[in-house]
C-alpha cells in the first residue's frame, strides 16, 4: 500500500469516527451516505465533508432537515447530496 493510500484510509477512518454523533438519526443519515458515497467524492467534496462534520448537531439537524441552509457552497452542494442519498433510503 502507498504512502497515498494510507494517508487516505487514515482520512476515511478519521471522517468515519466524525459521523458518530450520538444522536441516533444523524449517525444513520451520515454514515450511510459516507458508505455508498465517500469514495466517489472529489478531494475538494471531502474537504467539505470534513467541514461539514466540525459543525454543531443542532447546525446539521436544521441542514439536513431543510430548516437553514449553510452559506457555504460547497457545503450546501453536499448537504443536498446527502439528503438526496438519504431520501433513497425509505
Amino acid at each position: 500500500m502507498s504512502s497515498d493510500d494510507n494517508v487516505a484510509n487514515a482520512r476515511a477512518m478519521r471522517i468515519r469516527w466524525r459521523c458518530r454523533r450520538g444522536i441516533r438519526e444523524l449517525d444513520i443519515i451520515l454514515t450511510r451516505f459516507l458508505d455508498s458515497e465517500y469514495n466517489g467524492l472529489t478531494a475538494e467534496q471531502q474537504d467539505a465533508m470534513e467541514s461539514l462534520l466540525s459543525q454543531p448537531d443542532p447546525q446539521l439537524i436544521d441542514w439536513l432537515m431543510r430548516k437553514e441552509a449553510p452559506s457555504d457552497e460547497s457545503i450546501y452542494k453536499l448537504v443536498e447530496r446527502i439528503r438526496a442519498t438519504a431520501g433513497n433510503r425509505a
